[in-house]
């Protein structure tokens, strides 16, 4: 299956349908100061920076489907909600021009909740019957991507179009977790970690002499009276409040204790306490970026843009899934769906991104590698997991009942895989016993960033 994607930012959407085995083939975005880090991060699709208000449909490539949200500010709550008095509120008319010309098989819209606030909603509604009119069947809804693993609360509506003469039915995901995961599950390991301190300009984006991890710079200004109007800390026990593209809004850090009551508008910071901004890459964390997404800057204010603007992967993953799966649904029959943590298995058992070990004919044992997929947020999320798929050679043949997740130390793993490991390391481990043997494999595309998770029909 393969997508164009518009208004694509930095590719928070477009790493999400990536992981959901869908071909981005070409995307747009017009933002110069984001080419860089899209450019570097996907590097098999094609890319344009033309201004799409002068883009024709000639101009970008057939595909299966279309995705993207166009620039939201126009109808967010939190600025001068102008709407279509907005110019930026005028591109989501492009979007619908461009459905119109290429008609995809689908499209996939999103947006912030304030377009269905009643100051909008009308509009919105235009938008619907305009996308209608060419011949799509359409739902919409509110969704909490802290619902599908992100770590923080943030609300957005996801609009679906798929084209009349498909049958097929697309269903909106449900919850994937029962337990929101916590900043200390995103971002507990960077606390060792000092960030950079930032102004402005940054010579050295990539800078990992502070620490291991790209992008550990924090932006350093002062906070105006809006910002001080409300607390700005949650705690590391809870979901972050929703990441913000402008740096001088970012959430704080929750190291730092709740901010102080003087008034219903006024806060104050708590006394003899640090306060300071998430990072950036701490921001990317909890927008659910692996850590090997690289953001390319030069201001450091264009970073937490890129990032704050993106649609994060793991939500995205979510959608794209139900997507692929509504076109991949056969005839109703006796089969269940049941909901699969499918992991790219590398036959290399060196590789730092995964290690199989066998430990006998029953039970089988795998050890995740360095990668985010060790952090104990993973493992959280795998915890409400049932099933597992190793992807070898890029196919399922073998469905896994998940009998036990933990994280073991280097000295608690089978001697001929821990002496390749460093003795800080640590390892997400899944306790497996068979489920099922597939007669037909089934083939999986694009998930070279390691894992995801897929609504199986067996």
């Amino acid at each position: 299956m393969n997508v164009v994607s518009l208004f694509a930012g930095c590719g928070g959407l477009d790493l999400g349908f990536e992981r959901a085995g869908v071909n981005v083939i070409w995307a747009n975005e017009y933002d110069t100061a984001i080419e860089a880090t899209y450019r570097l991060n996907h590097p098999a699709t094609m890319f344009s920076n033309a201004d799409i208000r002068k883009l024709s449909a000639s101009e970008i490539p057939d595909a299966d489907g279309i995705i993207g949200g166009p620039p939201c500010q126009a109808w967010s709550e939190g600025g001068k909600s102008l709407g279509l008095e907005d110019e930026r509120g005028k591109l989501f008319l492009d979007y619908i021009r461009i459905v119109k010309e290429k008609q995809p098989k689908f499209f996939v819209i999103e947006n912030v909740p304030g377009i269905l606030s009643p100051q909008h909603i009308n509009t919105f509604k235009s938008f619907i019957s305009q996308l209608e009119s060419p011949g799509y069947k359409i739902k919409y809804k509110l969704l909490d991507a802290a619902d599908f693993g992100v770590p923080q609360n943030r609300k957005r509506v996801i609009v679906v179009g798929i084209r009349n003469d498909i049958t097929t039915s697309f269903e909106f995901p449900s919850p994937s977790i029962s337990k929101h995961v916590t900043l200390r599950q995103s971002i507990g390991d960077l606390a060792q970690f000092q960030p950079k301190i930032v102004n402005s300009s940054i010579s050295a984006t990539a800078d990992t002499s502070v620490c291991p991890y790209a992008n550990h710079d924090t932006f350093d200004a002062p906070y105006d009276v809006k910002f001080m109007s409300r607390n700005r800390v949650r705690s590391w026990d809870e979901p972050s409040f929703t990441i913000q593209a402008q740096a001088k809004n970012e959430p704080l850090h929750p190291s730092a204790p709740k901010m102080l009551f003087v008034s219903p508008n006024k806060r104050a910071f708590a006394p003899n306490a640090v306060y300071r901004r998430l990072s950036i890459r701490e921001c990317a964390r909890i927008q659910s970026f692996p850590d090997d997404f690289k953001f390319i800057y030069n201001d450091i204010r264009d970073g937490y843009k890129m990032v704050g603007n993106a649609v994060p992967p793991l939500f995205a993953q979510a959608i794209a899934c139900q997507i692929v799966d509504a076109f991949e649904a056969s005839p109703k029959d006796n089969r269940n769906d049941i909901t699969v943590l499918a992991v790219t298995v590398f036959p290399n058992k060196n590789n730092n991104t995964f290690i199989e070990f066998s430990q006998n004919s029953r039970d089988v044992e795998y050890y995740f590698g360095r990668s985010h997929s060790s952090r104990s947020d993973f493992a959280d999320i795998v915890n409400n997991m049932k099933y597992f798929a190793p992807i070898i050679n890029g196919k399922i043949t073998t469905i896994y009942n998940i009998t036990s997740v933990c994280i073991k130390s280097r000295l608690e793993l089978p001697h001929d895989i821990s002496n390749s490991i460093s003795p800080h390391d640590k390892r997400l481990v899944l306790s497996l016993s068979l489920f099922k043997q597939l007669i037909q494999p089934l083939y999986i595309n694009n998930l070279s960033r390691g894992w995801s998770y897929r609504v199986l029909n067996i």
